[in-house]
This record gives C-alpha cells, structure tokens and sequence, in this order.
C-alpha cells in the first residue's frame, strides 16, 4: 500500500550507505595529506569537503526517520485494520471463546512487530550487505591480512547465530504469549473493580495477577538471558578481531609498509563491519522473533470466515424452522425444535434460563450460520444462501437483552448514524415519557460503559431505535426486563 513511500526510503538508504563508506576515506586521505607537503587552503577545501559531507548524512538520515515514521504508522494501522475486519466475518461463537484483551493486546504488538522488522530491520539488512561487500572489497584492496582477519570474524559469527537460532525462537514465543497473557490478566482488573470490591475478592484478583507476573517475569528473564548470552559471546569475538588487527596495523606502521591514514580507514571500516555483521546476525535473532509475531498474526487470518450467501431478500413472508438442532461446545441447547413464522404475527418465546431463547433467536438472525442443524427457510430460500449482513440491515430490527450502546449523544444512540425521521423518533420517544429522553436531552452523552444512564433508560433507547428502523422482522429478547412496572 506504501509502494511509493518505501522506494524512497530505500534510495535514502543507498544514499546514507553512500555517506557512511564515503566519510572514513575522506578523512583517511585528509590524515595522509600530512605525509607530504601541502597547502593550507588544501587543508581548508579538505576540511569544507568533510562539513558538506557530514552536513549532508544528517539531513538524508533525518529526512530517512521521518519516513520511516510514516509508513510504519500507517502500515501498522492498515494491518491491525484488516485483521479486525477479518474478525468481524468470523463466527461470534469463535470470537466469544477467546480473551477479547489477550487478543487485542496480541493483534497489536504482532502487527507492529512484524512490520517494524520489514520496514527497518530487513532494509537494513539489504543495505548492511551491500555496504559490508563495498568496505571488504576496499579492506581488500589495502590490505589482504585484515580482509582475512574480517572475514574469519563473519564466519565466527554466522556458526554463533546457527547454535542460538532455536533457543531465541522458542523462549520468544514463550515470552510474547505470556505477555499477551499478562495484559489481559491486568485488563481483567480494571474491568472488574464493581464486582471484586462487591464479593471482597481483592486478594484472589491479586493472587491472579501476580501469578501471571510471574510467568512473564521467568519468560523474560530466559529470554533476555538467552540474547545476551549470544550478544556477549558476539563482544568477545569482536574484541578479540579488534586487537588482532591493531596488532597487524601498528606493527606495519612501525615497518614504515602502511601510512596512518590508511591505518584509520582500515580501523574505521573494520569497525564498521564488525557494525554490520553484528546487524546481519541480530537480523537472524530479530527475524526468529518477528517470525513468531507473523505465525501467530497467520493463525487469526487462517480462522475460517463465516459462510455467506448472495441472496438478498426485501419483503418476507414466512420463516420456517424444521428439525432444528445446537449446541454450544457439545452441550445441546435446541433439539429437533420447528415452527412456522408468518408475516403479521406476534410470537413469544417462554422457557427456563437457559433453555435457549437468546440462541434460537441469535440463530434466526444468522450469528450462527454455520453451527447449526436443520433448515431456516425465509419464504423459500434457506438462511445459509442468504447474505444475511444486508437482511440484518435492511429487514431486521432487534432490541438486546442486553442493549449495547455506543459512547455518544442519545440521537446518535437511537438513529445509529442513518438519516431518520425526527417526527418518527419524537412519536417513539413520547410512549415512554421519559424526561432524559426528551428532545432537550438528545445532545446528552452516554460514557463509554453506560454507566451515566440506568439499565431501563438503556432498554428505552433500544426499543426505540428498533422501533423507527422499522424492520420487516422485529426481535425482542427481553426488552423490558430492567424496566419496572410503571
């Protein structure tokens, strides 16, 4: 999606490789401009030269951060976008077993891994080879002993990484599931303040959550101790190439066979590579970790989508139910249960708690498509071959059990953002004769849990939403249960 963005953050990547191999020969040649006779206007061009340069990576380098920013924001969005959207095709049954914070937590941390890794960390090493193969090529050139010396140091390096590549995989797994885990032990705190303060649970929570600290404290901990393990054995040999080298570069000056200044470059470029190759080997410990952010970024993207058909429907006569069967993780809730529906009619549900009203009505309005038993025909055409996304939209209108509303005024709560007729909500709102739902209050905002407004006000406000949609098929599941009589 950010072709064009991306391309130009790679040229500026070039072009900053350019500035990082360019820069030690320009100081190089300035240091062995003292060997021989020279001028101090030469020493004066030499030194503009240097500004210019150095000047000039800072700006390509700022310029190169900023972009980053950029498309790595937008991306992260977009992709957390498409997973959420992927989810809301999913059946509500696959989705209500799982921890909404644990998911939350692991879509967006996966995300923002997965892409952080593309964007910098494999650029970076697109750009750290080819810089790597400019300077071998330039220690090469000047001296064949520290080109060899370099690249014993690469392979010395690659045969570490081989031995860590499967330990940091695993304990990086380990260490990003219990941190999703964590977070929603942590979110599970805060969402039941009422209820442990109610039930005096405060300790059992806190026991709660402190196990799972635990957890994540010893994933951490093996993680951490795992990479720094590998980084350490990395400084070592680092160290040990870098006095080898001084040993070879002092020794040669001494001889009088290298000047100072060729001596610099080899230091700095050495350096150098020993920069690039501790990023080519972190990109093997960085590409485990991402890799397990993109399995598990995989997994929810592989979690099947629910049915849908393509056949819309505008008027319906009659809804068949025949030799219905569910059950919610293998315990039967409907059995061999059928009826017939007809338009203009009124029909009542009474059972137990339990006994599968809200399912059979959830059923009806095609949550779940794929888990049941039996045929739902609407006039002749069975649920599964309908595009029930449109038919909830345009023929059904339902009030909850439960009603959910949504963090803004009373208006918006009852016209969900479509164009309705005022006249239509005022008739609706004046059966209640409720004074916080009278025109004056229509600008009043609902807080993000509701919790500014009783649970019958929050029923009022569902019936009559339903009530001016004007649904060819109306649904309630209990509307008037948190009502009192009057």
């Amino acid at each position: 999606q950010y072709k064009i963005e991306y391309g130009i953050y790679c040229l500026l990547g070039i072009i900053l490789c350019g500035f990082n191999t360019f820069i030690p020969a320009a100081m190089g040649q300035f240091i062995n401009m003292f060997n021989v006779e020279t001028t101090y206007s030469a020493m004066l061009k030499f030194i503009f030269l240097l500004l210019l340069l150095y000047v000039g990576k800072e700006i390509v380098c700022y310029v190169n951060k900023i972009l980053y920013i950029r498309i790595q924001t937008n991306a992260a969005f977009s992709l957390n976008f498409e997973i959420v959207n992927h989810l809301k095709k999913v059946s509500p049954l696959v989705i209500g077993r799982t921890d909404l914070s644990y998911l939350s937590q692991r879509i967006n941390n996966d995300a923002n891994d997965v892409l952080i890794f593309f964007i910098s960390s494999l650029t970076e090493l697109i750009f750290s080879v080819f810089s790597a193969g400019i300077i071998l090529f330039m220690i090469w050139k000047m001296d064949s002993i520290a080109f060899i010396v370099t690249m014993f140091l690469l392979a010395l390096y690659f045969f570490i990484y081989i031995g860590f590549k499967k330990r940091i995989y695993n304990c990086s797994y380990g260490m990003k599931e219990e941190k999703s885990n964590f977070f929603s032990r942590l979110q599970e705190q805060l969402e039941k303040i009422e209820f442990i303060k109610i039930h005096s649970m405060g300790s059992f929570f806190s026991n709660r959550l402190v196990a799972s600290y635990q957890k994540l404290y010893r994933s951490i901990f093996k993680q951490q101790a795992t990479i720094q393990a590998f980084a350490n054995l990395e400084g070592i040999v680092g160290a040990i190439s870098v006095c080898i080298l001084l040993w070879i570069g002092g020794k040669k000056i001494l001889t009088g066979d290298m000047q100072i200044g060729y001596f610099y470059m080899i230091s700095v470029y050495f350096n150098m590579i020993l920069e690039y190759g501790k990023e080519i080997v972190a990109y093997g410990q960085e590409y485990q970790e991402a890799y397990v952010s993109f399995e598990r970024i995989k997994s929810i993207l592989e979690i099947k989508e629910q049915s849908k058909g393509c056949i819309r429907l505008n008027e319906i006569k009659q809804i068949r139910i025949q030799d219905l069967n569910f059950a919610y993780d293998q315990k039967e809730t409907i059995k061999s249960f059928s009826t017939n529906l007809k338009k203009g009619k009124v029909y009542g549900l009474k059972g137990e708690n339990g006994c599968g009203k809200s399912t059979l009505i959830k059923i009806l309005m095609g949550m779940y498509v794929d888990e049941y038993q039996g045929n739902i025909i609407w006039n002749d055409t069975e649920m599964r071959n309908l595009d029930m996304d449109y038919i909830r939209e345009h023929v059904i209108s339902v009030t909850e059990q439960e009603p959910t509303l949504i963090a803004d005024t009373i208006y918006n709560n009852i016209a969900l953002y479509r164009k309705l007729d005022v006249k239509c909500i005022q008739r609706a709102v004046d059966c209640f004769g409720d004074s916080i739902l009278k025109r004056d209050n229509w600008d009043l905002q609902i807080n993000e849990k509701s919790s500014n407004i009783s649970g019958g006000e929050k029923q009022k406000i569902a019936i009559i939403r339903q009530v001016v949609q004007d649904g060819q098929v109306m649904i309630f599941d209990e509307p008037t249960s948190a009502m009192d009589e009057s």
